[in-house]
C-alpha cells in the first residue's frame, strides 16, 4: 500500500461520519431490525431508545409503529444526536432526539410502552442505575429489549484486527478496541435485569453475517469508527503501514472472493416491567 493510500484508509474527520458510513449499514441496521423484530412494537405505541447513536433502531422502530406512536432517542453523544437529526425521517411515528445519558434519563416515570437499548449498556459507567432508569421509564407491563456483544473471540473480524493491533501497540493502547465486547456473560446481565425488578427476564444468543464486499481494505477502514480511531490516526506512516500489513495477514483467512466475510453474535435480551 503506498503512502497516500495509507494515509487514506487512516485518515479520522468525523468518528460519528466513519460510525454512520462504515458501521451503519453492515452491522447496525440488520441488528437493529432483529431487535425491533424481538421487540414487537404495535401501532400507536411508544418506544424509547437509549443510547441512539445516529438513530438507527429509533427509525426502524417509527415504521413499525405508524403515524399514532410515538419515539424518543436518547444519546450521550451530541454529535450521535446531531447525525440522527440530519438522518431523513421514515414514514412512520415521529421522532425525539435528546442529547442524555443514560442514568438520569429526561423523561417523565411510566411513559413508555417499550425500552430498547441497542449494544450501549456495556459501555454505561453506572449499569444498573442505567437499568433501573430504563425499567422507571416503561408503564406496568412495559417491554424491555437490549442488545448486548459476546466476547470479542466469537466476532471474527474483529478478533482479526484486534489480534493485530496487540501486535502493533502496546496492550495498554490497544485494549479499548475490545471495550464493545467486554461483558459478555448473560448470567451476569439476567441478574441485574432481575435485581432490578424486571420479569420474564429471557436472553437468546443471536447471530447474524457481516461482510464487508470491499474486501481488507475497507474493513480496515473501520479503525476509524473505533474506540481506537484517535490512536491509529496520531501512527506515523511506517506504523500504519506495519498495521495495514499485520491486519492484512490475521483477516485473510475470512477472505473469499475479495470480501472479508464473517459474522456477529450476540445476547438479546427481552423482559417485562
Amino acid at each position: 500500500m503506498t503512502e497516500a493510500q495509507t494515509t487514506s484508509c487512516f485518515s479520522v474527520t468525523s468518528v460519528a461520519d466513519a460510525y454512520n458510513d462504515i458501521y451503519v449499514p453492515r452491522i447496525f441496521i440488520p441488528w437493529a431490525e432483529l431487535l425491533v423484530e424481538v421487540a414487537a412494537p404495535r401501532p400507536g405505541e411508544s418506544l424509547l431508545d437509549v443510547a441512539t447513536g445516529p438513530g438507527t433502531v429509533a427509525r426502524v422502530a417509527a415504521g413499525r409503529l405508524g403515524p399514532s406512536g410515538r419515539v424518543v432517542g436518547t444519546d450521550l453523544s451530541g454529535a450521535m444526536i446531531e447525525l440522527a437529526r440530519r438522518q431523513r425521517a421514515p414514514d412512520g411515528a415521529p421522532i425525539e432526539y435528546l442529547v442524555a445519558p443514560a442514568d438520569p434519563l429526561p423523561v417523565a416515570d411510566a411513559s413508555f410502552d417499550i425500552v430498547t437499548c441497542q449494544q450501549g449498556l456495556q459501555f454505561f459507567p453506572d449499569r444498573p442505575a442505567a437499568v433501573s432508569e430504563m425499567f422507571r421509564t416503561l408503564k406496568p407491563g412495559g417491554r424491555l429489549t437490549v442488545a448486548v456483544w459476546r466476547g470479542i473471540d466469537m466476532q471474527p473480524s474483529f478478533a482479526a484486527i484486534y489480534a493485530a493491533l496487540k501486535e502493533c501497540l502496546p496492550l495498554e493502547k490497544a485494549r479499548p478496541y475490545a471495550t464493545p465486547f467486554e461483558w459478555p456473560d448473560p448470567r451476569e446481565l439476567a441478574d441485574m435485569l432481575r435485581q432490578t425488578g424486571f420479569r420474564e427476564v429471557v436472553i437468546r444468543e443471536r447471530v447474524l453475517p457481516l461482510t464487508y464486499e470491499g474486501g481488507i481494505k475497507q474493513a480496515l477502514s473501520t479503525l476509524a469508527a473505533s474506540p481506537v480511531a484517535t490512536t491509529v490516526a496520531a501512527m506515523t506512516v511506517e506504523d500504519r503501514q506495519r498495521l495495514w500489513a499485520t491486519t492484512r495477514r490475521c483477516l485473510l483467512p475470512l477472505e473469499v472472493e475479495g470480501r472479508v466475510r464473517a459474522h456477529m453474535v450476540s445476547n438479546v435480551a427481552t423482559a417485562r416491567k
